[in-house]
């Protein structure tokens, strides 16, 4: 058969109206996934059967492959499919998993965090009922052998109490079985399966090495809907396209419509979420009663300002030294569901274009100063500046919020800007690798960014009263 992406998907559809494969492979976000596993199971059964649905948190595969040989006493298909299917993973997934499960964890999403850290273990072989597989008691070199990638580092005691209730749950642990389970499917799929049963398999990460993925993308079909993370253009671009797509659906299914520049302020609201774009959409439509059209206003009353401006907001205070106020925006961020390594990422960009300009402000060629009116500044030193084109991307905001940068930069020394960096850097690691609540995180860090350093220890400490 092929790998299907988002865009092949209807053509997909018409081969299953005709003549379905038997196995179906969903990669991707688990909403996207679910979503496009409804509508495959609708396309499927649209002559009547049953879905079966299998949990591969709970799964036993040995069961499933049982049940999938097996002729059905119900009428029309069965289908059995499998949510968050462990059968594609390696080590090679492992960092991928270690992350969602910091994400989870970080975001008090104990079931997902769980999830996500027995996947990691059962990657890399380990058992993760086993006390000796816990991530707290792994050195370095072990944690490199199992997951591929280089120990992360800080407190991950965090993880002790989440394999413990998984251990105590009651619930069979995946990875401890002693054949593996993706050669007996394999096995399985080629010597045949009734023709009344299909089976679906969901996961968000996948090894594309593995023998049963090369299997069922020769003889079956693979939908993979990944999206670029990340935030380079491409990645932004193909994000951006997705949630588009959700938005217009949404607003078809449910007969109303929105400006183009209210969808724009909507997808930046709400960030790369699939389920939340769909959500929030939702909310949209039914907060309009019997109106047709979405506005601005509607839009403000319901989701509420922008990231952008939220996090603005949080870096102008910082800018003026505020810290009472840098610690209520901060709050409110992470109260709006802004996650706190988006907050932290935010901080660590404006702190080194604040390190960048005032570098370049102690660069007499640029003929920068501090008393300099702002048309003055776009005269004579903005367009010395700009003949840099390493430095395109920081000096392309509008030229007075430039010279306002530059204003802000004057008022820190080097010295503390660079400790910033450090201090920033120390946040991000503790958020992603301890059980401190993340509020407490960012205010320890704001505090230590604002309140000036005493005199004992810090080389900084005396440049720290320059700006009281």
């Amino acid at each position: 058969m092929a790998v299907y992406t988002r865009d092949k998907l209807p053509t997909l559809f018409k081969v299953v109206e005709t003549k379905p494969p038997k196995v179906y492979l969903v990669i991707g976000d688990r909403f996207l996934s679910r979503q496009s596993a409804g509508n495959l199971e609708e396309t499927l059964l649209q002559s009547g059967g049953t879905v079966h649905t299998v949990d591969g948190d709970e799964e036993d595969p040995a069961r499933t492959i049982s049940k999938l040989r097996s002729f059905s006493l119900l009428p029309g298909r069965q289908i059995y499919r499998v949510s968050d299917t462990r059968l594609f993973h390696s080590k090679k997934v492992a960092q991928s998993l270690w992350k969602r499960a910091l994400k989870a964890h970080s975001e008090n999403k104990t079931e997902a965090a769980t999830r996500n850290l027995v996947a990691m273990l059962t990657a890399g072989g380990l058992e993760p009922d086993n006390p000796d597989s816990n991530p707290a008691r792994l050195s370095s070199r072990e944690w490199k052998k199992h997951f591929d990638f280089a120990h992360p580092g800080g407190e991950l005691s965090w993880t002790t109490p989440l394999l413990n209730t998984a251990a105590t749950s009651g619930k069979p642990v995946a990875g401890t079985q002693t054949d593996d389970p993706a050669i007996l499917l394999q096995k399985t799929l080629e010597t045949g399966i009734p023709d009344n049963n299909f089976l679906l398999l969901l996961a968000e990460e996948v090894d594309k090495r593995k023998r049963l993925y090369k299997y069922i993308k020769e003889h079956h079909a693979v939908i993979d809907l990944s999206v670029e993370q990340g935030a380079s253009s491409s990645a932004q671009k193909a994000q951006k396209s997705v949630l588009q797509e959700l938005v217009a659906a949404t607003l078809k299914d449910m007969r109303k419509s929105m400006d183009g520049g209210v969808i724009e302020q909507l997808l930046d609201r709400v960030g790369f979420h699939p389920v939340a774009i769909v959500m929030e959409t939702e909310k949209l439509c039914l907060s309009i009663g019997d109106r047709d059209r979405i506005t601005r206003k509607d839009l403000d009353a319901v989701v509420g300002r922008t990231r952008q401006e939220a996090l603005f907001e949080l870096t102008g205070a910082i800018g003026k030294k505020q810290l009472g106020q840098s610690l209520v925006i901060s709050a409110r961020l992470v109260e709006n569901s802004i996650h706190p390594l988006a907050i932290v990422a935010t901080l660590r960009n404006y702190v080194r274009t604040l390190l960048l300009f005032k570098s370049l402000q102690e660069q007499p060629e640029y003929g920068y100063s501090s008393g300099m009116q702002a048309n003055v500044f776009q005269k004579q030193c903005l367009s010395k500046l700009k003949e840099q084109q390493r430095w395109k991307q920081e000096l392309s905001g509008h030229p007075y919020a430039v010279f306002m940068q530059f204003k802000t930069a004057a008022s820190f020394p080097i010295v503390v800007l660079t400790h910033w960096l450090q201090q920033i850097l120390e946040a991000e690691m503790r958020l992603k690798g301890s059980m401190v609540e993340p509020i407490t995180v960012l205010h320890h860090l704001l505090i230590s960014m604002l309140t000036p350093l005493n005199d004992q220890g810090k080389t900084e400490g005396n440049h720290s009263q320059k700006y009281r």
